[in-house]
């Protein structure tokens, strides 16, 4: 749906009184036609209050009307050459092709107000980004000038064309703090002497924090150490104490053996003396002498007999 006039001209009333409520003029995705922008034009041409226009996404195109048959993007162009508010015009999503282009490129000989200009996805060529750039030449207040998305093939063209507009920044830039020398103390480069006490300032910090991280390490190992330690006597200490006593504390053994060995020593001895006792003539070999008497009735030879087995077995023992 296009814009209406009824749309548009209380717009228009206000941009030709010069109101000064209205400082922003947008018109973007409003379907605006060649007719529209030269009345746009018309009301512009005493108007000092508009410092930007939105023109974006509409339907401006390369014409024959306007005067002298330069078109409605001439004329419009045309009017803001001896205009010194607007510094803004953005004309980008339309179909301005290369008549538009010179159009554009007259204008920046003449302004020295405009600092950006958007032309982006448009209908430019090589010739009209090539007239611009020329135009640039006599133009130091041009800083932004958006071409993207147009048929421009010629990448040393567009490089003049930065390089231009990059020296109109610096320019800008230099003119600037001549004119507000009291804005200087505000840069964001801050002088030498800060910098470097600044660094100075994070370099100690950095090494006291090393420090207090390596202490803090030693302190972990010193305490770990020292609770492995102390578990390590705890379980020496249940240890000794389940198996009676401190397992590390070594057992005395007797000199002369242990006490089960004396008792042993001590049982055979007393066997020994009692087997040698019975053994005597005078008790247990007579008693078996006159066993054998008895038992074998035979005379002298077994008399005989019978002692010298009772000698054997006495001797055996």
């Amino acid at each position: 749906m296009l814009f209406s006039r009824s749309e548009l001209k209380p717009l228009l009333h206000q941009v030709a009184t010069n109101d000064p409520t209205l400082t922003s003029l947008h018109l973007c995705h409003k379907k605006i036609t060649n007719k529209q922008l030269l009345q746009i034009s018309d009301a512009l041409q005493s108007n000092t209050s508009v410092t930007e226009i939105w023109l974006t996404n509409n339907q401006i195109s390369d014409d024959s009307s306007g005067a002298g048959g330069a078109g409605s993007v001439g004329y419009f162009a045309s009017v803001l050459e001896s205009n010194t508010s607007v510094g803004e015009v953005y004309l980008g999503s339309n179909k301005i092709g290369a008549k538009g282009a010179s159009s554009i490129a007259n204008l920046l000989q003449h302004n020295n107000t405009i600092t950006d200009i958007g032309l982006d996805d448009n209908k430019i060529c090589d010739g009209g980004a090539k007239m611009m750039a020329d135009a640039l030449r006599h133009n130091d207040t041009l800083q932004t000038l958006k071409l993207q998305g147009n048929d421009i093939q010629t990448e040393r063209t567009l490089e003049s064309i930065n390089a231009l507009l990059k020296k109109n920044r610096e320019a800008a830039k230099r003119r600037f703090e001549e004119e507000h020398p009291e804005l200087k103390t505000h840069k964001l480069k801050k002088p030498e002497e800060k910098k470097k006490k600044k660094r100075e300032k994070r370099s100690g910090e950095r090494s006291s924090g090393d420090d207090r991280r390596r202490s803090d390490d030693k302190r972990k190992d010193s305490d770990g150490n020292g609770r492995r330690r102390r578990s390590k006597e705890d379980n020496d200490k249940k240890s000794s104490s389940s198996h009676g006593g401190d397992s590390r504390k070594p057992q005395s053994t007797p000199r002369n053996g242990s006490n089960s060995e004396n008792d042993t020593t001590e049982n055979f001895l007393t066997d020994r003396k009692k087997t040698v006792e019975e053994s005597k003539p005078n008790s247990g070999l007579a008693s078996k002498f006159k066993m054998g008497l008895k038992l074998g009735g035979g005379g002298k030879e077994d008399a005989a007999e019978v002692k010298r087995k009772g000698m054997k077995s006495a001797a055996f023992v």
